[in-house]
């Protein structure tokens, strides 16, 4: 009868024990459950977070592009005009009896449309891209480049412009008749310099080949890069609404 209630007892005891272990198994599951579904939900939030922090940095980008092609029109146009102007001083097309019809072809070599890239927006995608991984991101990428190719080119070319101008502006105040210049007073020496002389026609090709052949180009190309990330910020916004 002993040995009977030992083989009831032990086997009770065992039943207990695997159930104690199959409750303990399950309340570690319930609990890793628990711990990957708050991981899975505080990524999901991080990411929701991630991606409106980068489209508000991509909006502000795009402000920034749309500012930068209005101020480029301007200095295109600028340009153009003097490219125009210029042609006609080194083609003999002014002369001291029509120096009327290009008042402009005065200043040519004295003024200068400097071009300040906008980089608000630049500034805060670098801080983000340094805080995630960002670099698989093709747009972001491109805009990264447009900004490191093009930012140094530009800055460079406004101090060429400046340099040059500001050069021509002290040399030609040695001049005896600049005062008349200054004053808007026309003189005969002031025609006849801006008309005829070699001095003012090679200020003029020099002043041409920076301002046109690196200014007013790359604020042209810029431009063009400009508008193409501009729509492709438009359409990955638009997707993202």
């Amino acid at each position: 009868m002993i040995r009977v209630f030992r083989k009831i007892r032990k086997k009770f005891f065992a039943n207990k024990v695997s159930s104690y272990l199959v409750y303990a198994i399950g309340e570690i599951a319930l609990v890793m459950i628990g711990i990957l579904l708050a991981l899975y939900v505080n990524n999901w939030n991080e990411n929701r977070k991630l991606k409106s922090v980068i489209n508000n940095t991509l909006s502000t980008i795009s402000y920034d592009l749309e500012a930068d092609t209005l101020s480029a029109n301007t200095i295109i146009e600028f340009y153009k005009k003097n490219l125009e102007d210029s042609n006609r001083i080194l083609n003999n097309e002014i002369t001291p009896e029509n120096y009327m019809d290009c008042l402009n072809c005065f200043n040519l070599v004295t003024v200068y449309q400097p071009f300040a890239i906008q980089t608000k927006g630049f500034e805060q995608l670098k801080r983000l891209t340094d805080e995630t991984n960002t670099q698989k991101d093709s747009l972001i990428s491109d805009i990264t480049r447009l900004y490191s190719v093009y930012t140094p080119i530009i800055d460079k070319n406004n101090d060429r412009m400046e340099t040059i101008v500001m050069k021509n502006f002290y040399e030609l105040e040695k001049f005896p008749w600049f005062i008349d210049l200054a004053t808007n007073k026309l003189s005969e020496e002031v025609i006849k310099y801006y008309t005829t002389s070699e001095d003012y026609k090679k200020r003029v090709a020099s002043h041409r080949m920076l301002a046109v052949g690196n200014h007013l180009g790359a604020t042209q190309k810029y431009k063009e890069d400009a508008i193409e990330l501009i729509n492709r910020i438009k359409q990955r916004l638009d997707k993202s609404q």
